[in-house]
Parts: structure tokens; sequence; C-alpha cells
């Protein structure tokens, strides 16, 4: 609805793609839970903007539904440095519905 990919990221043969994504969780009334189901997804991602907003519903929803959650914190973004620190820093939010790290350390790891 009143989008559309950009030609860099259009969609190739065979990618998954979510749709019905309207507010800022990522869940409701899409169907990313059915297609993670149906590919036997049993662990998440998530990284992107905002932080404290977007990023963090998406990730305790995944939680709360029973996936395993990783938080990529260094390709996330936030309007301030306080909301980023709150939600992604040492004490922040992000670690009580998920395993933090970097991108680098995602890509070795998988």
């Amino acid at each position: 609805w009143n989008s559309e990919f950009c030609k860099e990221m259009q969609p190739q043969e065979g990618d998954v793609i979510v749709s019905g994504k309207r507010g800022l969780d990522a869940f409701p009334g899409s169907n990313l839970e059915a297609l993670l189901k149906k590919h036997g997804i049993e662990t998440v991602a998530v990284c992107g903007f905002l932080t404290n907003c977007c990023v963090e519903s998406t990730m305790r929803t995944a939680y709360e539904k029973g996936f395993n959650v990783i938080t990529l914190t260094d390709v996330c973004a936030c309007g301030s440095s306080e909301g980023q620190k709150a939600a992604a820093g040492e004490n922040g939010t992000f670690s009580m519905f998920s395993s933090q790290m970097t991108a680098e350390e995602f890509t070795k790891s998988f």
C-alpha cells in the first residue's frame, strides 16, 4: 500500500516476502510469523530504525511468540543517543528479550 521496492532491493526469484506490515511491530497484520514457521525458522535477527520503537516492538513480540531473538545493536538507529542507550545500551531493555551482538559477531557465528 502506497509503497514499492527501490530498484536495488527488488525481490528476486525465490525470495520470501513479508507482507501486511502496517504498524510499528512487524508481526501484527503481517504474514511474518506464518513465513517463519513455514520455513522452520526458530531464531530471528532484528535490526533497523527506530531502535526504541519499531525494533524493540518487533523484538518483544518475537520473544513472546517463542522465537530465539538476536538484536544487532550496531545496525539499529534511534532519534537520540539517549533513546539508543536506553534500549540497546549496556543496561538497556534489549537484554531482557534478546541476545545482543554486532553485525560482525553475527556474521561470524552463523
